[in-house]
This record gives structure tokens, sequence and C-alpha cells, in this order.
């Protein structure tokens, strides 16, 4: 099988590529042959680089991984042009989205529901010795700032309540990354919604913190974490503030070798896997 995948410079794609090629895919980056099975299109950003690739092979079918689709992008695009992406997904063999959430807005906005295929992403976890998880007493946010119409909600209750929060905004090294999630008492997404939630969310239960996240149809938390989050009422700022407030006195004390298991599934490994297995069965 040949592929061309079209992508930004991404820990989320770039880490693709190797094991593609172990299993013994050959992969373009950022170019397209004649004899190419699909061209991937592995972020909205590289809309126009996708748009190049089909115009000199529309024989090719599409692919496109559809990271995140949200209400806000139609009031706030950020530069991307939404609407020429809706095309695009409009024209996919198949779109694979990282959660229900994803698939669900896909379907509202552009009606490509029907093509979508659910491949959970991979999250980069990473290993510490027991005694560097802390409880240093700090709400860790670790979502970078969106327009989300729940933003703004944890600084608020946090201010009210005089608890301490720290959000990194994705500014952090590694090594300040790792002990954020270390040493803090426990994480918050506060969104309405998010397509995982934020993997970092994952990052942290893994070592054994606790998680809160909304209720909302379209937080794709709920498939990651499951039962294993606590959930507040996505359209309530009081139950919101209930929750973290109640989580903030009485903090759950979980064991992380129970919780390291229940991501043992969320590997790059079996994330390739999946994209193998839908290549074969599209081709």
């Amino acid at each position: 099988m040949k592929i061309a995948i079209i992508k930004p410079k991404s820990v989320n794609v770039d880490p693709w590529i190797p094991e593609l090629r172990r299993r013994n895919v050959q992969v373009l980056e950022n170019s397209v042959d004649k004899d190419c099975d699909f061209i991937i299109c592995a972020s909205h950003s590289q809309i126009n680089a996708l748009e190049y690739c089909h115009n000199k092979y529309p024989e090719i079918p599409i692919i496109n991984y559809n990271w995140d689709l949200y209400e806000w992008v139609w009031t706030n695009p950020r530069g991307y042009n939404w609407k020429k992406y809706g095309e695009y997904l409009k024209i996919s063999k198949e779109i694979w989205v990282p959660s229900e959430e994803v698939s669900m807005r896909s379907e509202e906005y552009f009606g490509v529901g029907d093509l979508c295929h659910t491949i959970h992403t991979f999250a980069r976890f990473f290993e510490a010795d027991k005694s560097q998880v802390l409880d240093k007493r700090y709400i860790y946010n670790p979502l970078r700032a969106i327009p989300d119409r729940n933003h703004g909600w944890l600084e608020k209750v946090c201010k009210t309540n005089n608890i301490p929060l720290f959000s990194s905004n994705h500014r952090l090294s590694e090594q300040e990354f790792q002990k954020s999630i270390l040493e803090c008492s426990f994480m918050v997404c506060e969104y309405y919604e998010a397509s995982t939630g934020g993997l970092t969310l994952l990052e942290g239960h893994y070592h054994g913190k606790p998680c809160i996240i909304s209720d909302s149809p379209y937080m794709g938390a709920k498939e990651y974490l499951g039962n294993n989050a606590i959930y507040f009422k996505h359209d309530d700022y009081k139950d919101f503030e209930r929750v973290v407030v109640d989580t903030w006195n009485n903090t759950p004390v979980l064991n992380s070798d129970e919780t390291k298991k229940i991501f043992n599934h969320l590997t790059i490994d079996n994330m390739v896997d999946k994209m193998i297995e839908r290549m074969e069965f599209l081709r």
C-alpha cells in the first residue's frame, strides 16, 4: 500500500509515519504520486495542500482525519476556511474522527455523518516514579483558551472560592508539563464541547489524577474516560461550581495501578493498526 499524508508538524500526526512504514506502508509526506492508494489529510489547516494534491490526481480517494469541529468555528474561524474544508469532507472516501462528537458536528454542518468512522487517537503517556505523584493543592487546567460557551467558568469558580488554579495554555516545557500534571490535585475541562476533552486529561488520569468534564453530548472525553470521570451538567454554572468545590474539599485518592489499565488500548500501535485496517477495507 502507498499513501500520501498531507500534514502539519504535529505531535499527534508525526508518530504515524514511522509506524506505518514499519508495517510496510509506503508513505509520502506532503507530496503525492499517481500510484498512491489514498491521500490522507491530517488537519483542516492543510486544506489548500489537499486541494492541490486532489487537483493533481483527482482519481485518488481522500481520507480526512477530522480532529475537531465545534459550533464556535462559524463565529471565530481563526483564519481557517471551514466551508472549503466541508466541501472536501463531502468528497472523502471516509472521514476518520477521534470521537462521536466530531461525527455529530460533521453531520449537522455538512451532512457527512455517514462517512465518519471513529478511530480513537493515541495519547502520549509518560512514566514517573510514584514518589513524584503529589497533591500540592491546586487545580490544573491544561487546555488552551478557546471561545467555547463555557470558557471562563473555571477561573470564576476558583476566584470566588479562593481555590488555586494553574492554566498552562500550552506554554510549558516538557519537564514543566509533566510536573504540573504530577503535582496537581485534579484536572478540569470546563468546555461544553471538545473532541477528546484534551489528551492531557488522560495523561493525568493515567497517574491517578481525578478529572472533571461536562456531560454535554459534544464532550468527546466521555468516550475516553467513561465512568471514571467526574461530571457536571453542561449548561448549569451552579452545578459546575458545586462539582469543582466538592471535588476540591473531598479530592478522591485514586490508585494509579488501576487508572493506567483504563488506557491500555490508546497506543500508537493500536491507532495505526486501525488506520491500516480501514484502508484495507476501503481499497
